[in-house]
């Protein structure tokens, strides 16, 4: 089976599956999706196939996320609907992942953003390498952390994915590791190693055999709690700015430079009261990304980081 931007292959008992669009960073579009839904439905009903791995094309990364000048193209040309259809063959795909009843090997080489972290991190077994950049930047377009995001981020110790979300700042494999994104550490291997283990043994055995001790991480980071524990957006910025250190002033930056509107729909999502399920979260997630490409703040800032990179977006008042 081949089709265009999802390359599906057999070998013996292993599935790969590789997102093939490299020249952006593997951007997930509804075709993308709906091509990888396809995929696993042969692949469950394959009974000797058993295991999966799923990686991105190219040296550049997994998957840097939705192909957002896409979805603001929709809006402006007065098609909002398929930005609707996008979020929600997304969102239904990214909540299979999370209960395929066979082990999904997701290798997370370099840029893992947005929606590609939405792919990953439904995979049972998570895979960070020394190139990985995992991030969450939706604040920065006018949208927020979303495939999951307002469960999986509530998940990670301390104030981090208050961090990760209103910041969108990027961390690295070790990182990764440690606050438990990913499952694994491992130096790169080729895949046709990997997928020569995988033949002889579960995917669990096998990661375990090859994973390796990741450097030193900031996981444990009393700076993320001084800062991010504070009970408004506006009192952790106010913390940020008081501080002279030059991460508080980088981060400080990155909070003043995001959506207002993103900021505040952020804030709900991650420090209401959590959903109750998975499932719950998706749900509401999807409610509020038809909203969110609608809202000015979304176009604008898309034009200002993606299509004309002036990086200077005029965002809508907060209401």
């Amino acid at each position: 089976m081949h089709e265009e931007h999802l390359r599906f292959e057999k070998t013996g008992k292993v599935a790969l599956l590789t997102l093939n669009r490299p020249q952006v960073i593997n951007v997930l579009t509804t075709a993308m999706l709906r091509a990888l839904d396809r995929a696993l439905d042969d692949i469950a009903a394959d009974e000797t196939i058993q295991s999966v791995v799923l990686r991105g094309a190219g040296a550049r990364g997994f998957c840097a996320g939705a192909d957002v000048k896409w979805l603001r193209q929709c809006v402006l040309d007065g098609q909002p609907e398929l930005g609707d259809e996008f979020f929600a063959v997304e969102y239904a795909l990214d909540l299979r992942l999370h209960t395929f009843p066979k082990p999904i090997v997701a290798l997370m080489e370099g840029v893992t953003m947005g929606g590609g972290l939405g792919l990953a991190i439904g995979a049972r077994h998570r895979v960070a390498t020394p190139t990985t950049r995992l991030a969450m930047p939706e604040v920065h377009i006018g949208f927020f952390p979303d495939v999951g995001a307002s469960w999986f981020l509530r998940q990670l110790p301390g104030a981090w994915g208050r961090y990760l979300a209103l910041t969108g700042a990027s961390i690295d494999g070790a990182t990764a590791r440690a606050l438990g994104l990913a499952t694994h550490y491992l130096d790169a291997p080729p895949v046709a190693d990997l997928v020569d283990r995988l033949q002889a043994a579960p995917a669990a055995v096998a990661l375990d055999a090859l994973a390796q001790v990741p450097p030193p991480s900031i996981a444990r980071d009393e700076w993320i709690e001084t800062h991010f524990a504070h009970g408004s957006p506006a009192e952790i910025l106010s913390s940020l700015e008081t501080a002279t250190d030059e991460r508080s002033t980088q981060a400080a930056q990155s909070l003043r430079a995001a959506s207002p509107f993103s900021v505040a729909l952020t804030w709900e999502l991650l420090c209401s009261s959590p959903p109750a399920s998975l499932e719950a979260a998706f749900a509401r997630e999807g409610e509020l990304a038809r909203q969110a490409i609608r809202h000015p703040d979304y176009a604008e800032g898309v034009r200002a980081r993606l299509v004309d990179k002036d990086f200077n977006p005029r965002w809508a008042p907060p209401s």
